[in-house]
């Protein structure tokens, strides 16, 4: 993983796509075997009578994943200060989302490097969560 700096950003750059496939063990596994969860997250028919199609991707999966995403794309001298995301649509699991974003503002604030995103899961090209997150990157040395 490549450490990005605050000089190397602009505003309106897009953050490389990544792609997740989501699937029932996944869901739960993210909350624990032995945790007892939504039935949708691991069951398919649960889903299915819920009205959605499948098994459901639970929200704070793809939260992390945004995490994540946000985090490789700034490097480990960065700090992810804040998310914020909205829910738009359920995500049904085998069914691909991928990641994407783009830089909406750079600042400094307080002696520090801001830098925030928008975010959000697609899936199959619609948008299902949101998000903004803001970063802080350093300084070239």
């Amino acid at each position: 993983m490549n450490q990005l700096y605050y000089d190397d950003v602009n505003v309106n750059d897009e953050i490389p796509t990544s792609e997740k496939m989501p699937t029932e063990d996944l869901a739960v596994d993210f909350f624990g075997r032995d945790n007892p969860t939504n039935p949708a997250f691991a069951d398919a028919e649960a889903g299915k009578r819920m009205g959605v199609g499948g098994a459901l991707v639970p929200g704070l999966l793809k939260l992390s994943w945004i995490t994540q995403y946000v985090s490789d794309w700034a490097g480990t001298e960065s700090h992810v200060n804040n998310i914020r995301a909205a829910y738009r649509r359920p995500d049904i699991a085998h069914r691909a989302l991928t990641l994407s974003g783009r830089v909406v503002d750079k600042r400094q604030e307080n002696g520090k490097n801001i830098v925030e995103l928008e975010v959000m899961t697609l899936a199959e090209g619609e948008p299902s969560v949101r998000g903004n997150v803001t970063v802080e990157l350093p300084t070239r040395p």
